[in-house]
């Protein structure tokens, strides 16, 4: 993390500071006494070649000159807080000088004491405060009382002097003066209170910003991933170390270089991915270093301040060809282990019709004389073929899916066709099928391909049925449009499915029927997601069962149906 400023270092600066304010103030303080005394001395026909006037002149030319030194030494002071004691001292001197050559308590120069306690709360706070205050009024009270006692001296030419007032008046001047820096001292400790107050809160809201500051860039600067922010003109702001190994890019970059001089390739690459606004991530080849062609996962958000406002994009890369490449060989592996277990299983089920169909054939060839039993056997043999060529078709759908031929339909009327030659099978003539549309009166139109949308249906009616045959007899299809997606469930009313078996019913060559291959689910899922949708199973014992499936209305993604499917030879 980035070292920040400790405490007593901000400290410093801070009294630095207010010490610099502090002679600023004195300083255009003194010009307005200065330019004072000369405008009344010529209004007035005042002679300003006295003592008095001298003493005045020499006082305030001397605060001037002080004033320089402060400014000359400040910055090589060790001792602050003694320099800044130092020069409130001596501003309470001054000001005990000009009040003594200008009248004592009558001297309308008294007004630098609260000053000066004004200005030691402001540097000081209420220590200063307190301190300038008990110190102004014993040095007025002071000067006043040996001016009037005459014990002080007088310069010649002075116009008030000190002595010329009597007790009463002396009194009166002195309480109303003491008064005046009374209540001065009382504000400005409260101002000093203040003022140590905000001082401490900003010093600790300076603190937590340094801090976090230095936090995010120790979260920018460790990121395993790129990242780069621009503004609207694609003007970089930032970049991370990240970012530049990722685009080779050599040395130190300047804020407000375009994006396209940095790193053409990925200027490029965004173009089209800024131009969709639903669709903000997204994939780009670039060449990184050493010339390595590289996969790089690219997301972009745009850069917006606390009104919400868009000052620019956000734009999160990171390599993904390792991780492209665990992709490959892992779904080889998977299709590996899927040609074992389609081989298991095509084993299992070819050896059961083939021991028919061998049993058959041997029977035949020692001549039965009965024609029954001839033709029993030669039932057998032509059952258990037709039962191979099923088998033998339904594999060939699993494992090499011809492509699809998208068009737009109706599903409504797909599904309505469907249902109507189904009803025609003989085999399911005890099971009542109907169809259930929603109250939505638009034609529920996809782009899909119609013909494994039909197969898929197919299937799923031939599924439920079964299962109806030996539950309440009853299959509806609910058709409905959510959003941007069409449903279908196909509901029956079975003994269900056990727990067990729910989460393998997708898996081929599993099946719960007997003379079932165990591939119609699993051919459908393939369909389903090849047409980026999902499917899914809800089922409860002694109740029945629901497959409902999700098809995208329209629009639809380029879809690889490799990454969809568990088939094997050519999918």
């Amino acid at each position: 993390m980035q070292a920040t400023a400790s405490t007593p270092e901000r400290d410093t600066d801070s009294l630095k500071r207010r010490i610099t304010y502090l002679m600023l103030f004195r300083l255009v303080l003194i010009s307005l006494v200065l330019g004072s005394t000369f405008l009344i001395g010529y209004l007035s026909d005042v002679d300003l070649q006295t003592q008095s006037a001298y003493i005045q002149l020499g006082i305030i030319a001397f605060t001037y000159l002080l004033t320089i030194v402060y400014a000359l030494i400040i910055n090589r002071v060790t001792r602050l807080l003694q320099f800044a004691y130092s020069q409130l001292a001596m501003d309470l001197v001054i000001a005990t000088l000009l009040v003594h050559v200008t009248g004592g308590a009558q001297s309308a120069y008294s007004f630098f004491y609260p000053v000066t306690i004004i200005g030691a709360a402001t540097v000081r706070y209420r220590r200063g405060a307190v301190i300038s205050a008990l110190l102004a009024v014993g040095l007025y009270v002071g000067v006043a009382m040996l001016g009037w006692t005459e014990i002080l001296p007088t310069p010649s030419g002075q116009r008030i002097l000190p002595y010329d007032l009597v007790a009463l008046e002396l009194a009166r001047s002195l309480g109303l003066n003491i008064a005046a820096f009374g209540a001065v001292g009382f504000l400005a400790v409260n101002l000093g209170g203040q003022l140590q107050r905000t001082s401490a809160s900003l010093a600790s809201e300076r603190t937590a910003a340094a801090d976090l500051y230095a936090r995010h860039e120790d979260i920018v600067r460790c990121l395993s991933s790129g990242l780069i922010t621009v503004d609207q003109e694609d003007r970089v702001l930032t970049m991370n170390e990240a970012a530049r190994e990722l685009l080779a890019i050599s040395g130190s970059f300047r804020a407000g270089d375009d994006l396209a001089d940095l790193a053409p390739e990925l200027a490029k690459a965004l173009d089209p991915l800024a131009s969709r606004q639903s669709i903000r991530r997204g994939e780009v080849y670039l060449t990184g270093p050493a010339g390595r062609d590289m996969v790089v996962g690219v997301s972009i958000s745009p850069l917006t301040d606390h009104l919400d406002q868009v000052h620019g994009r956000i734009i999160n890369f990171q390599d993904l060809s390792e991780l492209k490449a665990m992709e490959t060989q892992v779904r080889q592996a998977e299709r590996l282990a899927t040609i074992g277990t389609v081989a298991a299983g095509v084993a299992h089920e070819l050896r059961n019709p083939l021991a028919s169909i061998s049993g058959s054939i041997e029977l035949l060839r020692n001549d039965p004389k009965d024609p029954a039993d001839r033709e029993a056997l030669m039932g057998i043999v032509t059952r258990e073929v037709g039962r191979l060529d099923t088998l033998i078709a339904e594999l060939l759908d699993y494992t090499n899916p011809r492509p699809r031929e998208l068009v737009r339909f109706d599903l409504t009327e797909l599904a309505s066709e469907t249902l109507k030659v189904f009803s025609q099978d003989s085999q399911f003539q005890g099971v009542t099928v109907r169809i259930s549309k929603s109250s939505d009166t638009r034609p529920l139109e996809v782009v899909a391909d119609p013909a494994k949308l039909r197969q898929v249906l197919w299937n799923l009616l031939r599924n439920a049925a079964e299962a109806a045959r030996t539950g309440g007899g009853h299959v509806v299809v609910e058709l409905a449009r959510s959003q941007d997606q069409a449903l279908i469930d196909v509901v029956d009313d079975g003994p269900g499915i056990p727990d067990d078996a729910v989460g393998r019913v997708f898996d081929p060559f599993f099946t719960t029927r007997s003379g079932g291959t165990g591939l119609g689910l699993a051919i459908v899922r393939n369909i389903v997601t090849e047409h980026g949708g999902g499917i899914d199973v809800d089922t409860e014992l002694g109740k029945g069962t629901t497959f409902s499936v999700r098809i995208p209305i329209g629009g639809l993604a380029a879809h690889d149906p490799a990454e969809g499917t568990e088939g094997i030879v050519g999918a």
